[in-house]
């Protein structure tokens, strides 16, 4: 037993067109913007990590100081200075590179550029 198959008339179907369409026409107008986007994700990607291992080059080198000021002391009140000096410094070097990197989020995401990008463009102007 056969299942019935529905059929239009001839009339209700589409006429083929025979006119070519260049396929780069086709394609919406943000993928030619893709390159220059990703170029800037890039860029931003590179300046997010420069700014984490600035930071913590920054904080390694301040361990290395506060462990020789350990091994340097020579009594109990310059032994007890140290983790309290270590502790402030490392309080403020936070606080201050959560400052930078919220001030490079907010700046990517508002202009969509790097600051060393802005600084040239300031420099040209």
């Amino acid at each position: 037993m056969s299942v019935p198959t529905p059929s239009l008339p001839a009339a209700a179907l589409p006429a083929a067109s025979t006119t070519a369409v260049p396929i780069f026409s086709m394609a919406p107008p943000p993928v030619m913007f893709l390159p220059d986007a990703m170029q800037a994700c890039v860029e931003a990607g590179t300046c997010w990590q420069q700014e984490i291992a600035r930071f913590v080059e920054r904080r390694l080198a301040e361990n290395v100081r506060s462990w020789q000021a350990v091994t340097a002391a020579r009594d109990i009140a310059g032994l007890l200075k140290v983790p309290l000096e270590w502790s402030l410094n490392a309080a403020t070097d936070y606080a201050e590179e959560a400052r930078r990197m919220q001030q490079l989020a907010t700046t990517l995401s508002l202009t969509g550029t790097t600051p060393a990008v802005q600084e040239s463009a300031q420099l040209l102007g």
